[in-house]
């Protein structure tokens, strides 16, 4: 078609091939895509030179130095031309002073030892299937989603069912599995397919299935299949979903009672105002999802910082009191949290110069242990100090009984291991002092 036509021939415009200069060595004939990100060239020259990126300093361009965040295309790169590569490459990995031993050539006692391992067993890649593979290892891994699949007792649709079932087969191989034994998990990658034909896109030239987002499967397997057709089971009962609009989550005006709100909604207030004059009085709504936002840019560092900034954003919206598209500003404080917060990072953006899609290759740091309480409402935050107090309490009262458990174990063992001479009875006390005045003159 002319769209496919054009897209390629801007592709191919956009990518040249220039001359690196590292030290005494040339790499001529390098590709560069000037509609990329300098992270995406730093990334080609670390593959042929070793250097790691944050080391690297590419010059040879207007104003002296490449920085990160660079337009090629402001930069007048040209075709051909010359760039020079300052740093010092990491050292080549020293060989393992062990040498490797495969599987295939260790004796039977060995490799029954290995079978043995408690690790848990991995999925195989069927052929750009990671983004399945590794959305399933999270979900898999969470108690209240494999016990509904077990507690599934079969009603809907036939995709529907072949879908839970598989799923639920797939979560008893990888039960059953140890990290030396990998699961092949064709059965639920086709009813996969098949329930939701967006994951069955095929290459051109029929070359297999095309590369999928993790996050869009992520958020099909919650939204489509754990809040549509499964519940958290209570008690002996089955987890079927059988009301096609569950009761709402107690204390909540958004999520409902299915198993993908109970344990990954998050609702939220969210206030817009009008950024223009003559719109409407600013307004609160509550609104749900299934993940937090965390939208990186240049200046994104933190985790904590990025999601921070994604709750406050400006969006056009649809004015009632001007009657058309108006720019609103948007902040959102969060009222619920899930027992599993999940949270999305947002590496994809449109850039409108060059009409696709580039990925931002930025490192954000991360803590082990995220606290959100200051991105919540007053309420929330209130209900959270009320817990951690009442857990502080018990820690305390922990803490003060196992101290006099010890102290009483501690004195009851040096009573037993003191000379019995030095060990008085209560009657021997008393006896002592009777017998000791009867012989006084």
């Amino acid at each position: 078609s002319r769209s496919a036509a054009a897209l390629q021939y801007n592709i191919y415009m956009s990518t040249i091939n220039v001359t690196v200069k590292w030290g005494k060595k040339k790499f001529e004939a390098v590709e560069l895509d000037k509609s990329a990100p300098v992270d995406l060239f730093k990334a080609q020259l670390f593959a042929l030179t070793n250097v790691p990126v944050e080391r690297q300093k590419i010059m040879g361009v207007k104003g002296g130095t490449v920085k990160d965040g660079a337009d090629w295309e402001a930069l007048g790169v040209k075709q051909g031309q010359v760039l020079m590569l300052m740093g010092s490459a990491e050292a080549v990995p020293e060989a393992p002073a062990e040498k490797t031993i495969f599987v295939e050539d260790m004796p039977a006692v060995d490799v029954a030892a290995l079978t043995a391992s408690k690790n848990p067993g991995g999925l195989t890649n069927l052929g750009n299937t990671c983004y399945l593979n590794s959305s399933l290892q999270v979900m898999i891994r969470i108690p209240e989603v494999s016990l509904a699949l077990q507690k599934y007792a079969g009603t809907g649709g036939e995709s529907e069912k072949a879908l839970l079932f598989a799923m639920r087969e797939l979560v008893g191989e990888l039960e059953r599995s140890n990290a030396t034994q990998e699961v092949r998990p064709f059965k639920f990658v086709s009813v996969f397919r098949q329930n939701f034909p967006m994951f069955a896109q095929q290459a051109e030239g029929g070359r297999g299935f095309v590369q999928q987002d993790a996050q869009e499967c992520w958020s099909t397997l919650v939204t489509n299949v754990l809040a549509q057709r499964l519940k958290l089971p209570d008690g002996g009962a089955p987890s079927d979903l059988d009301n096609a609009s569950p009761p709402l989550l107690p204390h909540q005006q958004e999520l409902r009672d299915n198993l993908g709100d109970a344990l990954f909604g998050v609702e939220k207030v969210t206030r817009y105002a009008c950024a223009e004059a003559g719109g409407e009085e600013p307004y609160e709504k509550r609104e749900k999802d299934t993940v937090l936002k965390c939208h990186i840019n240049e200046k994104t560092a933190h985790l904590y910082t990025a999601v921070e900034a994604s709750l406050s954003e400006s969006i056009e919206k649809h004015s009632a009191a001007l009657g058309r598209e108006a720019l609103f500003d948007k902040t959102e404080q969060i009222a619920r949290l899930p027992p599993y917060l999940a949270v999305n990072f947002v590496r994809f953006q449109y850039r409108k110069d060059t009409e696709k899609r580039a990925k931002i290759l930025r490192p954000i740091s991360f803590p082990d242990v995220l606290d959100v309480r200051n991105l919540c409402t007053k309420e929330l935050q209130a209900n959270i100090a009320s817990h951690n107090n009442r857990l502080e309490e018990a820690r305390d009262k922990a803490a003060a009984d196992k101290a006099s458990a010890d102290k009483a174990a501690a004195d009851k063992a040096a009573a037993a291991a003191a000379p019995a001479s030095l060990v008085a009875t209560p009657a021997a006390a008393v006896a002592a002092p009777a017998a000791a005045a009867a012989a006084a003159p």
